[in-house]
């Protein structure tokens, strides 16, 4: 009989206890969300219903922390980082169109009719197109393309024809694209702080400012601006990304369940952008007033521009456009 020692019996007890213990379960996996703008904006919010919907499916895998209002960097700054997988998620808007030059789809004006509009193009192959080409060109993955509704002016008086905009000094802080069109259509865009606003508008710098409705509405303005034309120029995505480092560090698993869900969630969010337009709609200071505008007298100027682009870069994508444009019946998703 072969004696163990105080050493093999040592080692036998460690085997036995390890045997007897259960394994400690993985911790779930922290994942900062970076959203830029205010902590109660649209983006912000269609974020929390997102991630409600990834811990429902993927339960103890990641703990989220949405970040945003004034500790988030500026769209630019955070799509550096998110390529230089610095960061694991971000939203953005202005700065990925501006990076990408094809996604100035986005910025050709009253390309689309309505919200519909936009989510009927979207279910016909926009939506693949658009992922499958930012991709390729950036280095990051697509989560994510959402609703966030139209892009419309705030100024002393109505904006309902192109002589309304000739001249006319409007505030865009972000988005170059977004420059470069006003400039085309005879405005004169400067690029300022709009927390200054008020001091910008004082001094002459602006008269009108370019924004979503919750953007305009947020301004340090009062009541100098109190007519908010309905102009709906151009349509406005927001594009949840994340960096390939963090992508290629989940499972199989986990990257297909999120696949499918910011997919399935391109509806939901939708229906957020209708609920917040609505309901800030019905909240409008009192002496700010909604003015809805005919983009007719602008279909000259949305023809050049429609031209321009396709000489560039083909009528693909805006052969799914004009297919969904009057409801037309689309593939199921």
């Amino acid at each position: 009989m072969v004696s163990l020692g105080a050493r093999g019996i040592l080692l036998v007890v460690l085997a036995a206890w390890c045997l007897a213990t259960p394994a400690k379960a993985a911790q779930p996996r922290p994942v900062a969300i970076w959203v830029p703008g205010a902590a109660d904006s649209l983006s912000a919010r269609q974020i929390t219903f997102l991630t409600k919907r990834i811990e429902e499916r993927l339960p103890g895998h990641f703990t989220f922390d949405v970040q945003s209002g004034a500790v988030c960097p500026p769209e630019a700054e955070l799509l550096g980082q998110i390529r230089a997988d610095r960061i694991d998620i971000a939203v953005m808007g202005d700065a990925l169109i501006d990076e990408v030059p094809r996604l100035s789809l986005f910025r050709l004006p009253w390309l689309f009719v309505d919200r519909d509009h936009v989510q009927r193009a979207l279910y016909a192959g926009l939506e693949d197109e658009v992922r499958t080409h930012v991709e390729g060109s950036l280095k990051l993955i697509v989560v994510g393309l959402y609703e966030n509704g139209f892009r419309q002016l705030r100024a002393d008086k109505p904006i309902l024809s192109p002589d309304d905009l000739a001249q006319r000094k409007i505030l865009v802080n972000e988005g170059r694209k977004m420059r470069d069109l006003l400039r085309s259509l005879g405005a004169v865009p400067q690029k300022y702080p709009p927390e200054d606003a008020a001091e910008a508008m004082e001094k002459g710098i602006v008269d009108s400012f370019d924004g979503r409705l919750d953007t305009l509405l947020r301004l340090p303005i009062g009541d100098k601006a109190p007519v908010i034309t309905l102009t709906r120029h151009v349509y406005e995505p927001t594009f949840v990304v994340a960096s390939r480092k963090f992508w290629e560090s989940l499972t199989d698993a986990e990257r297909a369940a999120l696949t499918e869900i910011g997919v399935d969630f391109t509806d939901t969010a939708a229906q957020l952008a209708v609920t917040y337009w609505d309901t800030l709609s019905k909240r409008l200071p009192r002496k700010i007033r909604l003015q809805a505008m005919s983009p007719d007298r602008f279909a000259g100027i949305s023809a050049q521009h429609r031209a321009a682009y396709e000489r560039t870069y083909g009528s693909d994508w805006l052969d799914f456009v004009d297919l969904t444009r009057e409801g037309d019946a689309v593939p199921a998703r």
